[in-house]
């Protein structure tokens, strides 16, 4: 199958976009970090919903690149918190302060029913209240993936109208859900221009058979009845610099599977003469990162 047809394909399942709205972009608050600041910063992610996100900028006077941190399926209230370091227990490392340690400017927003997007009405809450929004997307034509791609191109939008991030170099990462979200995002918001997902990496035939629990923006609408791939999609990507590392030890991280994705889809890489642009890094560890693959 060409890729143009995946690519239909692919934005036919995610169904269509809300209509695009002024971000009506605010600052709530803001933190002095040391070498960086952190602000609460919200916007406007269609014509009902304002989302919260946090903004971690560096002290430095010129444009720098930007980068999208999409958070895991952890706890409900935190979301955005545990990418940007806030609230968050004990000593684990998260990934938007290092970045933005290193020169970047990261948001890290709330994807929909964590954070500032729980239920406002408290009940139901947490993975029955994620259920019910899905659901309700399908009754309107959409999905939770096409929601998640939405909150990409959104966030890509609040980075780009700051004047101290370089609108053409932006990047995205993310652990567990928020690889997928990256990987989902980029294959139709082509103003990521790099990206790591780590862990959460399988084909459909994997996923199925035995079932794997994965969040629901993992299931397309109509995948197998179009005959599409995880590794079919992922040649949307090409031939943009794009990371995968995955862990050899969890029951949601299958190695073949992560290993025939990439085998599969990096010819889109090599016939762009982009191979080295694209690589899988397996570690002996569980789902996420070690000390090593982190750097």
């Amino acid at each position: 199958m060409d890729l143009e047809k995946v690519e239909e394909l692919y934005r036919d399942i995610l169904g269509p976009f809300p209509e695009r709205v002024p971000l009506n972009l605010e600052t709530l608050e803001e933190e002095d970090c040391g070498d960086f600041t952190r602000s609460l910063i919200a916007w406007d992610n269609d014509a009902e919903e304002r989302v919260h996100g946090y903004l971690l900028r560096p002290k430095v006077e010129e444009k720098r690149p930007g980068v999208l941190v999409f958070h895991g399926h952890g706890a409900w209230e935190l979301g955005k918190k545990s990418t940007a370091g806030v609230d968050v227990e004990g000593d684990k490392p998260c990934l938007g302060p290092g970045l933005v340690q290193r020169g970047l400017v990261v948001l890290c927003g709330d994807a929909i029913c964590w954070g500032h997007r729980q239920n406002p009405g408290g009940a139901p809450s947490g993975v029955a209240y994620e259920r019910v929004v899905a659901m309700r997307l399908l009754a309107e034509g959409r999905c939770m993936a096409g929601q998640y791609v939405w909150d990409a191109i959104r966030q890509c939008d609040v980075l780009q109208s700051l004047d101290f991030v370089d609108g053409d170099r932006i990047g995205a990462m993310g652990i567990s859900m928020g690889s997928g979200h990256t990987w989902l995002s980029a294959m139709v918001e082509k103003r990521i221009q790099v990206l790591v997902g780590v862990s959460s990496f399988y084909t459909y035939k994997a996923l199925y058979a035995p079932p794997i629990t994965h969040c629901f923006m993992n299931h397309l609408p109509r995948v197998l009845q179009y005959g599409l791939e995880t590794y079919d999609l992922f040649k949307l990507i090409a031939p943009r610099p794009f990371l995968m590392i995955n862990g050899t030890t969890a029951v949601q991280d299958p190695v073949e599977a992560t290993q025939e994705v990439y085998e599969k889809a990096k010819s889109a890489w090599e016939e762009a003469g982009m191979g080295e642009a694209f690589q899988l890094r397996f570690h002996e560890a569980g789902h996420g990162l070690t000390p090593e693959t982190r750097e």
